[in-house]
Order: C-alpha cells, then structure tokens, then sequence
C-alpha cells in the first residue's frame, strides 16, 4: 500500500490506529544525538526505564532509524548516505524531546502532503519528501502550522526532564488504566515505560513499579516497589520492596517485606511483616511470618519459620547455602548456622542454634537448659 492510499484511507475510515500502523517501513528515521554544558549527551538521559534517545526511536515504530552526531561537519551527506531511497519521507528528530510520538510523525508527513512542499520545518526537527532529499546541497525548511501539543518539549535541563517525566508518567497510567488497571492515585504512583500489567490489577498510593517487571493478572499492590519482579494472579503486596525476583499466585506479601535479587516465591506463601528474604527459593505454601533474615536457602512446601529466625549464612568472608526440606518447622528466635540440611518434617524447637544437619523427623533442641533459683530475689523491705 502506497502512502497516499494510506492517507486517503484513513481519511474515510476515520481509524487513527489504521495510519499508525501502516505507516511502518515508510519512513527514514534520523535521530540527531543532542547535548549540552549542563548535561552532557541528553541521549542517555533516562526518564521513566527508557533513554531518552529510546523514547525517540520509539516514536519510529517499525521503520529503520539512524543516530547520527548533531555537529557533523558533513551531516546532509551523511543523512543521504544512510538513508533508503525508495521510502517516500524522511524525518529528521533529535534525540532531546522525549515526547514525541508516532502519532506526531504521522501528522507531520501528511502535512507536508497537503502542503504540497519538499520541506517542512516542524520544532525540533524536519520532514523531507523522500525524491527531493537526493537534490538538495543545503535545507531550506518551509514553516508549517500543526498542532503538536507539547511533543516538542526539550530536555535541556533537569527541570525540564522532570516536566516531560510526568507528562510521560500520565500518557502510561492513562494507557493501563484504559485496559482495565484501577489506580487509586496516579499522582502517587509511577510505571515505567517496559511494566506489563494484566487485567484486574489494583494499585494503591505511593507505589512504583519499574523495569521490565510483569504483574499479572487480578493482583493488589499497596505502597510498594517493585523492579524487575514478575508478580503472579491474585498476589497481595503491601507496602513492601521487591528487585529482581518471581513471586507465585496468591501470595501474601507484607507489610514491610524486602525481597532481594534471586528470590523465588512459590504459590500461595506468606510473607509477612519485616521478612528480608536474599537469593532463596521459598517452596508453595510456606510461611515466613515476621521479623526473619533468610539468605541463600532452599526452603520446601508447607514450612513454617517463626518469628526472629536467622540463616546464618556469612562467616566474614564467605557466604554458604542452607537447605530446607518440606513440611519443617523452625520455631521462633533460632538461628541455623549455614551450611546446614534440615530434612523433611523436621521439628527445630525455638531458641535453638543450629550447626549440624538434621535428619528427617527429628526433634532438635539446641539452648542450654533452663535454671530456677527460688527467692533467689531479696526482699526490699
């Protein structure tokens, strides 16, 4: 399908998304790479999980983009070199305005279309009949009037990228809520560019959810970072920290809770309040209520860990594995000095500190017994 068949289609179906996705593989892409004192290369400078030169590429879709330097001595030549001659625009950005997007590249070719010119200036940046661009030795840019919004927003400074943050910000809650996403205050929360969400998902106030992270579908999130996580269906996070890790269905989580890098959260867990829990794997159903340190372990099924329980896994210089089997109950302030197997249905009775491996079945208690002095107390009268 030609350009111009695209824009007479679109003009009688009335389908915005029909011209935005035919415009792929239609248009050269030059990004112009900017910078300035203050802050170096703005190409770098990353807003919401994505570089700011990323925010422009994307702009692009499908069709092929080009970075070039902005203060190229050569840079018309250079933009004839690398271009493909057969596609009937080429569109010149720079890599400063973030906001710019595919809708607004479409507006500016079929501008020029209308407009009946080889070359129309549009802010920050230059839309170019594809035949023309091959004759030129210098550009001369006709002006033309479209409203752009603010698209062209630059980022020159911090202020600025802080502005475009929350236009950004808006565009992407606005996006996942219209798919079925309740936000209790966008004000409060922040998405990154790369998040997934499914359908169902209810976020509360003053959470962030960055990365590449996936939430699936039917969880409730409340007062929580989450980077780089997948969050299974019908997991509960409240007011809890999680990086790098893979939470299962139904999994309660919080308040409170930090799960660090590596960590796998099996099925229908609890973790509770004040639980830090490092590179472990936390078998289905079992529980880690409140206030333990669990760091480079394998926990089975169905365990229970209690309250102040503390893998004991660095000497100093080096760290080491603890290994859990299922169904094991670890009472409550005991510490389990790694490395150390406890086998199945194990029973570690509280307050006892642990050094050995413990076999199947068994009953461990490891504290010094108890001494009862009577009237040991003097009498103040």
């Amino acid at each position: 399908m030609e350009w111009e068949d695209i824009c007479e289609s679109s003009q009688l179906l009335g389908l915005e998304c029909f011209f935005l996705e035919k415009m792929d593989n239609l248009i050269n892409g030059i990004i112009l790479k900017s910078r300035n004192e203050a802050m170096g290369s703005i190409c770098k400078t990353e807003i919401l999980g994505k570089s700011c030169h990323s925010w422009v590429s994307a702009a692009f879709g499908n069709n092929r983009v080009v970075t070039l330097e902005t203060n190229s001595k050569n840079l018309l030549e250079e933009i004839k070199e690398r271009i493909n001659e057969d596609l009937p625009y080429t569109v010149i950005l720079h890599s400063d305005t973030p906001l710019v997007t595919k809708k607004t590249i479409f507006d500016a070719c079929h501008a020029i279309k209308n407009n009946g010119e080889d070359v129309v200036k549009i802010p920050r940046g230059l839309v170019i009949r594809g035949e023309f661009l091959n004759q030129i030795e210098e550009i001369e840019a006709a002006d033309e009037e479209i409203d752009f919004e603010c698209d062209f927003m630059t980022a020159h400074n911090m202020k600025q990228v802080a502005k475009i943050g929350e236009i950004l910000k808006s565009r992407i809650l606005d996006y996942h809520m219209e798919n079925g996403v309740f936000v209790e205050d966008p004000k409060s929360t922040s998405i990154e560019a790369d998040v997934v969400i499914g359908k169902g998902v209810k976020i509360g106030a003053n959470t962030s959810i960055k990365g590449k992270s996936v939430i699936k579908d039917n969880v409730s999130i409340r007062s929580s970072m989450i980077d780089e996580c997948i969050v299974c269906e019908k997991s509960m996070i409240d007011s809890s920290q999680m990086t790098k890790s893979f939470i299962g269905k139904s999994v309660l989580m919080g308040p409170f809770a930090n799960i660090r890098p590596l960590s796998v959260i099996g099925d229908g867990c609890r973790i509770g309040n004040f639980v830090e829990i490092k590179k472990s794997i936390i078998g289905n159903g079992s529980k880690i209520s409140h206030l333990a340190y669990v760091g480079d372990a394998e926990i089975g099924e169905k365990c229970n860990i209690g309250c102040g329980v503390v893998f004991v896994n660095y000497d100093g210089k080096n760290k080491f594995p603890t290994k859990i089997g299922d169904r094991v109950f670890i009472g409550s302030n005991s510490n389990l000095v790694a490395p150390i197997t406890i086998e199945d249905d194990a029973f570690i009775a509280a307050g006892s500190t642990v050094t050995v491996d413990v076999p199947s079945r068994a009953l461990v208690v490891a504290r010094e017994r108890e001494t009862v002095k009577e009237n040991w107390v003097k009498s103040s009268e």
